[in-house]
């Protein structure tokens, strides 16, 4: 049974059961759209025992300011990334399901730590909202969780005609202290994570595989040598002297073992882009270079050498090997300029002007490498790389793969205690970090009906009636309209864009 089918069955089932509850008509569990709200009164009293601390007025009012900022920052980084994605190729059209934070759905959100992060995500942002409205006397009708499946949700449900009749100041307070946690609870996770993967060392030198299309390496595996020839770090991988088509004994460190395995030297063809000469020629993926004008090609370095030095319509000589024949083919190449403004203009640059263009990539033995101390480094101490850069890496761990740390990289690495424990512990604070962090700046957002969108329109209006604008509340009503439809055309922007235009 494929897992479309599974998924199919699972959602028959739980519409069933939806179906099931609605019809009996329970008084604390009910359907609420394709979910199922469970509420009680139970933990009310606890939540105003937790309000009478002076400490919450002060965080109300900073809560206002840390959203009102970080909406700023968010609305920005959506034009920005509206921009952006005018450059980029088709094929870096952005997967929808990524914009669903439940685990199972999106794809990079693994299900156990992902459900683990989410509960703690929505939970401390519900309880925050409870303990601002107890503290400005807003009746707590009752509290509960959100089941589709999984538990997706908690809510704290104060009285809404008493928010409603609040003090604009108060709402703020109220709807800006559910985001502002999440964000603070991003930062402190991602402080004890950065503290925890800083104390990781690299067990033995080496280059690490982290992409393998050959069937002898895996994922993971360590290179320690290739024909006795000692690697220490992937310059040792680009520089390699070895003739190419030459069947190779690889040392790999696997699991902590020492193995050694057989492969075919030389650089393999692992794309060919679509139009481009190569692809035009009949080369594919799978191809070893041998060759180039009757030179031999030992190594990447070799390669970028000599496809920088040649020019646009030049006719190459190059013979392959696949499968154990040896092919031999002209290519004449493209204007990289040309290529680049058709396919992938947000990657072009004037100096690709009259330049060869082959259109391929190409690995050393079909391997994907990298040196186990910088994968380290992106995922310990991104922010040796700027502070923009190094929260993109953070955010784009589980995209590149890197989150959750894959079991199959850990035995390279030594931990400061035990690893059974050590790697489910970073996994699961990193996935607090990225889902508060997320359902943090998703709702500052200025989009009713979000958190942010409320704030957004309480403040406008406090304001507009400041500097005595007639009907402030309605302006600011428009204004925030107005803002949320923009918020929705870019979010939506970024992916029908490469798909339509």
């Amino acid at each position: 049974m494929d897992i479309l089918t599974e998924i199919i069955i699972i959602l028959f089932i739980w519409i069933l059961i939806v179906y099931y509850i609605a019809k009996k008509r329970y008084r604390i569990i009910k359907p609420y759209g394709p979910a199922l709200m469970i509420s009680t009164e139970r933990g009310r009293a606890g939540i105003e025992k937790i309000s009478r601390h002076r400490f919450w007025d002060y965080y109300g009012v900073s809560a206002i300011y840390i959203t009102l900022i970080s909406m700023i920052l968010t609305f920005a980084l959506l034009i920005w990334e509206a921009m952006l994605v005018v450059g980029l190729p088709k094929s870096a059209a952005p997967n929808p399901l990524a914009v669903i934070g439940l685990p199972g759905i999106n794809p990079y959100i693994p299900i156990g730590y992902g459900i683990v992060g989410l509960i703690i995500a929505v939970v401390i942002h519900e309880l925050s909202h409870g303990i601002q409205s107890a503290r400005n006397k807003i009746k707590i009708k009752s509290l509960g969780i959100l089941l589709f499946i999984i538990p997706v949700g908690a809510f704290v449900e104060p009285d809404e005609e008493e928010i409603e009749k609040a003090e604009k100041r108060t709402r703020m307070k109220i709807f800006a202290a559910g985001p502002t946690t999440n964000i603070i609870a991003a930062i402190v996770s991602l402080v004890i994570f950065l503290m925890l993967m800083s104390s990781v060392s690299v067990a033995e030198q080496g280059v690490l595989v982290v992409k393998s299309y050959n069937p002898d390496i895996q994922n993971g595996d360590l290179i320690t040598a290739i024909n006795n020839q000692t690697i220490k770090n992937v310059q040792g991988i680009d520089n390699i002297n070895i003739n190419p088509g030459e069947n190779v004994q690889v040392k790999v460190i696997r699991d902590s073992n020492t193995i050694y395995v057989n492969s075919i030297s030389g650089l393999w063809i692992t794309e060919v882009l679509k139009d481009s000469p190569a692809y035009y020629t009949g080369v594919s993926p799978g191809y070893v270079i041998l060759s180039i004008d009757n030179k031999t090609v030992k190594n990447i370095t070799f390669f970028d050498s000599y496809m920088a030095n040649t020019t646009a319509n030049e006719k190459i000589n190059m013979t392959f090997l696949f499968k154990g024949k040896i092919y031999s083919k002209s290519i004449v190449l493209a204007d990289k300029y040309a290529f680049y403004k058709s396919y992938a203009p947000g990657y072009n640059s004037p100096d690709f002007k009259g330049k060869g263009f082959l259109g391929v990539t190409v690995s050393y033995m079909n391997l994907s490498v990298s040196q186990p101390n910088e994968i380290m480094s992106i995922v310990a101490n991104p922010f040796s790389f700027g502070p923009t850069q190094g929260m993109l890496y953070l955010i784009s761990l589980p995209f590149i793969g890197l989150s959750p740390f894959p079991t199959y990289f850990q035995s390279v690495y030594s931990t400061p205690f035990s690893p059974i424990i050590f790697w489910p512990l970073v996994n699961v604070l990193y996935w607090i970090f990225w889902l508060d962090l997320m359902l943090g700046l998703t709702n500052v957002l200025p989009l009713i009906p979000l958190d942010g969108g409320y704030v957004f329109k309480d403040y406008i209006t406090k304001f507009l009636s400041k500097i005595r604008i007639k009907d402030a509340e309605k302006t600011a009503y428009a204004i925030s309209i107005a803002l949320s439809i923009t918020v929705v055309f870019l979010i939506l922007w970024q992916f029908l864009y490469l798909d339509f235009l």
